[in-house]
């Protein structure tokens, strides 16, 4: 990843500029780079700046009242190693980040996170892994740190929205450690291509990747026995003539120990398993749902639900404009309730979000946003919240 690095700069010195579209017309703002972008692309090497900022604000419910502001900027750089390096087949990828600012998730006191950038203030390493393909890519093989919520339970209209789970579903990530954002963990993935629409893909990776803080850089490994592994496999099918729809059925295993809340004794492993539905359900209409379990006798939540409809152009004259409106359930599993001084109270957390995407330009959005949340943390314990946001997305 050095030699990538070094050569981003020895081009951007070398490079001769070309005429290009105008500052409102690019599709970033830093544009082709005086011939920069284009020079590195021919030698193998593409990258992608983006920063997202946003203000959101709880006004109503939750624990307090509260504004918060995150930023993040994420530098995502490839390269295709047989342009580079004559490496027929291979491919590298590193993505560093800068994350700042601070969420209010905290203040609402909600389960699934109200931001999918909110972070602990850092710069850290998300990616870093090396691929190779083989059999004219229909076998490829990554190891590194991987981050398995940028291709496992993946549902691609879900990117629209703000609350983080609609990216990394709460039936994982309120149950158990698993390599999600922002923090990766050392693994490997092998995926094959059965054909053009089927395909079966599964990744192990190391139990526990550590927290932001304790992981500060994101590339801290520790393997030890205690913290076990995470499994996760999955098959997915598209369909329709342009591709339309996708079905996904995965599989996850963590081997660690977890508490049994029903004995309150140490078991050996969680297993869960989900589903994940896309289509088109007309022309500028996307829809998905994404259902999900674990273990009831040790999860938190036992079952979770997202889904929701993106409609595109919804208003004359703004043919890029995205609508979406979204949902989320996630169900506290009855042994952790019942495993609860106050169990009675215990019962589910619901999100609805209310978001629409102006589309300046190709390299700039506005976004403005609502969540209304139902049972905050999943206990009638912390009134309904309800929260306002506002994100801005430039791409460099």
């Amino acid at each position: 990843m050095l030699e990538a690095l070094l050569a981003i700069l020895t081009v951007s010195l070398q490079a001769a500029p070309q005429e290009e579209p105008g500052f409102w017309r690019r599709d970033t703002i830093l544009g082709d780079l005086g011939g920069v972008r284009p020079s590195l692309a021919e030698r193998g090497i593409t990258f992608t700046l983006a920063f997202t900022g946003e203000v959101v604000s709880s006004v109503s419910g939750g624990l307090s009242r509260d504004t918060g502001a995150d930023l993040l900027m994420d530098w995502m750089i490839d390269v295709d190693l047989s342009k580079a390096l004559g490496w027929t087949g291979g491919s590298a990828r590193i993505n560093p980040m800068w994350l700042a600012g601070e969420g209010i998730s905290d203040r609402v006191g909600d389960l699934t996170l109200l931001s999918n950038i909110n972070g602990v203030p850092s710069v850290r390493v998300f990616e870093a892994w090396l691929q190779q393909s083989l059999f004219d890519a229909a076998f490829s093989i990554r190891a590194g740190i991987l981050a398995a919520d940028q291709e496992f339970a993946f549902t691609t209209p879900g990117l629209l929205f703000y609350n983080s789970v609609f990216g990394g579903p709460v039936f994982l990530s309120k149950n158990l450690t698993w390599p999600i954002y922002p923090v990766g963990a050392l693994g490997a993935r092998a995926k094959v291509a059965l054909s053009e629409q089927l395909y079966v893909q599964a990744v192990v990776t190391e139990g526990n990747p550590g927290s932001e803080t304790l992981n500060g850089s994101g590339l801290r490994i520790r393997l030890t026995p205690g913290e076990g592994v995470f499994v996760l496999a999955e098959a997915g099918w598209t369909f329709g003539e342009k591709a339309l729809g996708a079905l996904k059925v995965g599989l996850f295993h963590h081997t660690a120990d977890f508490q049994n809340f029903r004995t309150g004794l140490p078991q050996g492993g969680l297993t869960g398993g989900y589903v994940v539905f896309e289509h088109s359900i007309a022309a500028g209409v996307d829809g998905f749902l994404r259902l999900g379990f674990a273990e009831p006798e040790v999860s938190m939540i036992s079952i979770g639900v997202d889904g929701g409809i993106n409609v595109i152009g919804l208003l004359p004259g703004r043919p890029e404009d995205v609508l979406g409106i979204g949902l989320i359930y996630a169900h506290i599993g009855h042994d952790f309730a019942q495993a609860q001084p106050d169990a009675p109270r215990w019962c589910f957390e619901a999100i609805l979000e209310l978001t629409y995407k102006i589309t300046l330009n190709r390299w700039w959005s506005l976004q403005p946003d609502l969540q209304f949340i139902v049972h905050p943390g999943g206990s009638t314990a912390i009134r309904n919240a309800l929260v306002l946001g506002i994100r801005v997305d430039l791409l460099f």
